[in-house]
């Protein structure tokens, strides 16, 4: 019984460093715009911790494990949510918002890459 509570404890603390390990990555000050939807990195590499960390406008940013900098989205709104498998032109359009017309924001497609697409308000 006492080794099923220290594995409990020891599961709750390894879920809070994790939860603060993941919100540290964009802690700092802030740039304006939103991150983009990046494609998982398994390298986990750590470039940044916050977007101090980044020259220019680049803002850190999540792929998967790792933490990179990355222009920023800057259009209003969210991407349509996409669920896979659907059609989409399996070729990137765009890397980012400012790429694509009017107030369309750069997106993933059902093909898993990136379009111009309407947001979602």
């Amino acid at each position: 019984m006492p080794a099923c509570r220290l594995c409990l404890r020891a599961a709750g603390l390894l879920g809070l460093l994790l939860l603060t390990h993941l919100s540290g990555a964009g802690a700092g000050a802030e740039k304006p715009g939103v991150c983009p939807q990046l494609q998982s990195n398994t390298d986990c590499v750590k470039e940044c911790s916050s977007d101090n960390n980044c020259q220019d406008n680049l803002k850190c940013c999540q792929a998967g494990c790792s933490s990179v900098c990355s222009p920023p989205n800057e259009k209003q709104g969210a991407c349509p949510s996409v669920d896979f498998p659907k059609l989409g032109i399996c070729e990137d359009q765009c890397q980012v918002d400012t790429q694509c017309p009017g107030n369309m924001k750069c997106c993933r497609n059902g093909c898993g890459k990136m379009t111009c697409a309407t947001p979602k308000f």
